[in-house]
């Protein structure tokens, strides 16, 4: 079997095989280690895995460092889109929780979201804008199920506030608008901004990796 065609049966398979293993890795992991624990190092799984390790793999350290930085200039509707999730994380989890805010929690919160945004958009965006240009259901749509049903997996330790299936909608929110972005502007460099934005608010995510609730 031709190698290309391995690497995009592996790339095809990635939006159901994320959520699945993850989900069998952070119930094995909340059986043994605390819930502060189980969620710290089932992320650092997921970066290590499948954000890093399988987008090395398919797209090699230099196209991935290209997709990163590459991207035409945006219109005034794709900037519009892109403030979108910004602005929802601000208003719903930001500015709610901004008295609990200090100066280890800001780092905590900005390194988590520049190092998820990263690692999520090469993995759900990069390696199909790679490997399916133009093809809007194995290239946009698929990838799209898989990220949003990812974000059910660490809530199975600390679900969110406002529900399961609302968090993964807004998550789906954030995917959509990153994959409109990526592939009108043929890179990542401007989804990339909006998702380390939006992820950078998580104050309350932050608070329990240093086990503060």
């Amino acid at each position: 079997m031709p190698m290309i065609t391995l690497k995009r049966g592996a790339v095809l398979a990635a939006p159901a095989a994320v959520p699945a293993a993850m989900a069998l890795v952070f119930r094995w992991l909340s059986h043994r280690l605390s819930p502060q624990a189980a969620y710290n190092a089932g992320f650092i799984i997921y970066w290590l895995a499948w954000c890093i390790g399988f987008p090395m793999v398919v797209l090699g350290p230099r196209r991935a460092a290209r997709l990163l930085t590459q991207g035409r200039r945006p219109s005034g509707v794709e900037v519009l889109l892109l403030i979108l999730p910004a602005a929802g994380a601000v208003s719903s989890e930001l500015l709610p929780n901004r008295n609990k805010i200090d100066g280890m929690l800001a780092a905590v919160m900005a390194t988590t979201g520049v190092i998820n945004a990263t690692g999520e958009e090469l993995l759900w965006r990069g390696v199909f804008l790679q490997e399916f240009p133009h093809d809007l259901l194995r290239g946009r749509l698929w990838p799209l199920v898989g990220f949003s049903l990812w974000h059910l997996v660490p809530q199975m330790i600390l679900p969110s506030r406002l529900g399961r299936w609302r968090f993964m909608l807004g998550a789906g929110l954030v995917g959509s608008v990153s994959a409109f972005s990526a592939w009108r502007s043929g890179g990542l460099r401007n989804c990339l901004v909006s998702h380390m934005a939006t992820d950078s608010c998580g104050v309350t995510a932050a608070q329990f990796r240093l086990g503060r609730t």
